[in-house]
């Protein structure tokens, strides 16, 4: 048997936040193709809303937070920010009021990249960044005032917060989170909680909006790509010079145990493996919810098969996958029967 690399809490962290990002680019894109800008915007609003108010809830109960003040929200978005890559300066001026200067945002440096949505920058920023904001802020106290300078003259712009403040002195005491602050623990925190969370939000407002045809479509797109994303950086990660099965199950291994599965190799020789899956979190995540369980069995025979597909056939044509059992439609195990053709 092959000797399967040990994922460490940073090899996970590693996985989990290009993911994290890489999903959320992906539905953002193709749900736009499938149906148009103003219509994946509305969903993409739609979706970050929910996905903060869960965030602002398990951070509050993580960091021990039991009041919804100011210097509580700031030590909320601080540690998201910081956990995400954002680059930030807090200043404390004067007119007793708190300036959050954004100097980085890993969403903009992302279109940013990509030649093709450099031109939706001022509209992300304007259309969906001002209305998030205002409107998470306004829940978690809507005795918070916040004023937003943006400018989007440039691409190379940064972004502005006020907080009007009367409690300037107490404040700048406050415990604001930066990224040498946290712990590779706090890390995995936020990724772990929020990647399915995030990932199922988008399947629901897509489903909301377009019906659940044109979503399990668009599910299955995206994680096609990010298979073949993640398979690409996997490559690059573990220095793997081959493509061989054994390269491949090493892949997979990395990629359940950074999501959360419960599997096990049954059989695994040079030309054969067998793979089985003992629990699934995302199966997990609809059981949790009344109102997806009907949806298992499509999400599991429709869409599991295939996304795995097209990673598999780039990293080596000559290895295919047969499925016969799923966890989502009754059966106690996923599995997994790979066999290279020499």
């Amino acid at each position: 048997m092959s000797d399967f690399k040990n994922i460490t809490k940073e090899d996970k962290l590693f996985y989990l936040s290009r993911s994290f990002f890489t999903l959320d680019g992906l539905w953002m894109i193709e749900t736009e193709k499938e149906s148009d800008w103003e219509t994946a915007l509305k969903i993409d609003l739609i979706v970050w809303i929910k996905l903060m108010k869960a965030i602002i809830r398990r951070l509050k109960r993580y960091l021990k937070i039991e009041t919804n003040t100011l210097s509580d929200l700031l030590k909320i978005l601080t540690f998201r920010w910081s956990v995400e890559g954002w680059d930030y300066e807090i200043k404390f001026d004067q007119r007793k009021e708190i300036i959050v200067d954004i100097l980085t945002c890993p969403y903009k440096a992302a279109m940013e990249r990509n030649p093709e949505r450099q031109n939706k920058i001022p509209l992300i920023c304007k259309d969906m960044c001002l209305p998030f904001y205002e409107q998470v802020i306004r829940e978690f106290n809507d005795g918070i005032k916040v004023e937003r300078e943006i400018f989007l003259e440039k691409v190379d712009a940064n972004c502005r917060f006020r907080f009007p403040c009367s409690q300037t002195e107490a404040l700048s005491k406050a415990n604001f989170l930066r990224k040498e602050d946290l712990t590779v623990e706090d890390k995995l925190f936020y990724f772990e909680r929020n990647f399915t969370t995030l990932d199922g939000l988008w399947m629901i407002e897509t489903e909301n909006e377009l019906g659940f045809e044109r979503a399990l479509k668009l599910d299955i797109i995206v994680w096609q790509l990010l298979y073949k994303i993640n398979f690409r950086r996997l490559i690059k990660y573990l220095t793997l010079q081959d493509r061989t099965l054994q390269d491949l199950l090493n892949i997979l291994f990395f990629c359940f145990e950074a999501e959360g599965y419960d599997y096990e190799i049954i059989k695994n020789e040079k030309n054969e493996a067998l793979m089985v899956l003992k629990s699934c979190p995302y199966i997990e995540a609809m059981e949790r919810n009344p109102e997806r369980r009907d949806k298992m069995a499509f999400i599991c025979k429709d869409m599991c098969i295939p996304f795995f597909i097209p990673a598999i056939e780039e990293f080596n044509p000559k290895i295919s996958l047969k499925r016969s059992t799923f966890i989502g439609l009754g059966d106690s195990e996923c599995d997994f029967h790979f066999i290279l053709k020499e």
